[in-house]
């Protein structure tokens, strides 16, 4: 595993998010764009998760592929879903090519030091799977903070 390239990117409510910030709590990172049908069979998944360990210091952040996507039907789909956690505007593709984005979506999960532990290609990722992959990082990173 390999240290997650930073960047900060703005949420769709224009919120600056910075992945350096988050160094120490682990993350779940979800490439995805509206037009996507796996992408949008997965999202609920990912809501679902986020309510889930909302006591835990997991971050799920979305970010979406707004160079290949458009910003009303981007909004449509948050509103349709219900989502609450971040959703980032990935504006010029820049992110997508910093984590070698090949296809959507793409899921990344970084653990609390920064690492990438595990990258996930395609979808829909269900709820089950979400949930073992947030236990292994909130686990595997409670015990590496001894060190």
């Amino acid at each position: 595993d390999f240290l997650a390239p930073t960047f900060e990117l703005a949420t769709i409510a224009g919120e600056p998010v910075s992945i350096s910030d988050l160094r120490g709590q682990p993350v779940i990172l979800n490439f995805w764009a509206s037009w996507c049908p796996p992408c949008r069979a997965e999202m609920p998944a990912f809501q679902q998760a986020w309510q889930e360990y909302g006591d835990s210091d997991l971050m799920i952040l979305a970010v979406n592929a707004t160079h290949q996507d458009a910003l009303p039907e981007i909004e449509k789909f948050i509103d349709l879903n219900g989502l609450t956690f971040p959703v980032l505007l990935d504006t010029n593709g820049a992110v997508s090519a910093m984590y070698q984005i090949r296809s959507l979506p793409t899921t990344i999960l970084i653990n609390r030091e920064g690492r990438i532990t595990k990258t996930l290609i395609g979808g829909p990722i269900p709820l089950s799977l979400l949930r073992v992959e947030a236990e292994l990082l909130l686990k595997e990173s409670s015990d590496a903070s001894g060190n």
